[in-house]
């Protein structure tokens, strides 16, 4: 009897460096936060499984460094992703800034309609940068849902990531059949990555 094929479903962390990328996955899946926690190198991802209409889909949240030199890498794995969480620093308008081109990334290397979400982290800091109205304004204009985090308190975290299992899921079932010989073009194209981290990123930030 022939094995049935796994219901596989990516999601790509996108955003600057230090934004806090990797601790919202750490407090989404551990439920821990560290001032010390470590830059992503390349890439990282973690997997999760949901059950959606009676199915069970294994969901990889792939974490990208946020490092112009590893730009590369994210955009390679951009054209076999099937969702992505576009993040900004609340207290730093310059990554905000930039999240039109990170959308502009998703646009030019993957041609599938995936799903999106925008996130601003670090909503436990007062002397913030950027304004609620501001992210508000922004998604709306990206046409998606956004949802203000802090991975250091755990506030919004786990809505956020499972709203984009659950959007990006929605968008999937229609047409996964296409999205799956994309990423098996993109699979040949990335290669081996490098994925260990050994640089401080979260400190007095979350």
């Amino acid at each position: 009897m022939a094995q049935q094929q796994e219901n596989l479903i990516k999601i790509i962390i996108l955003g600057s460096s230090n934004v806090g990328k990797t601790c919202i996955l750490h407090r989404y899946f551990e439920n821990e936060y560290s001032e010390n926690s470590l830059s992503t190198i390349g890439i990282d991802f973690k997997t999760k499984y949901f059950k959606f209409d009676d199915t069970k889909i294994k969901v990889n949240y792939t974490d990208t460094a946020g490092q112009e030199k590893f730009k590369a890498i994210a955009l390679n794995y951009l054209k076999g992703t099937d969702g992505a969480v576009l993040v900004f620093d609340v207290s730093n308008k310059e990554t905000f800034s930039v999240i039109d081109s990170w959308y502009d990334d998703i646009k030019q290397n993957n041609k599938m309609d995936i799903g999106k979400i925008l996130v601003g982290n670090k909503a436990d800091i007062e002397d913030r940068e950027v304004t609620e109205t501001e992210g508000e304004e922004l998604a709306k204009k990206l046409e998606c849902k956004y949802f203000e985090t802090s991975a250091k308190t755990g506030q919004n975290v786990q809505a956020a990531l499972d709203e984009i299992a659950k959007i990006t899921y929605l968008k999937w079932k229609v047409t996964k059949d296409s999205r799956h010989s994309i990423r098996i073009s993109s699979a040949e194209s990335v290669g081996k990555m490098t994925i260990s981290e050994k640089k401080a990123c979260c400190s007095s930030s979350s």
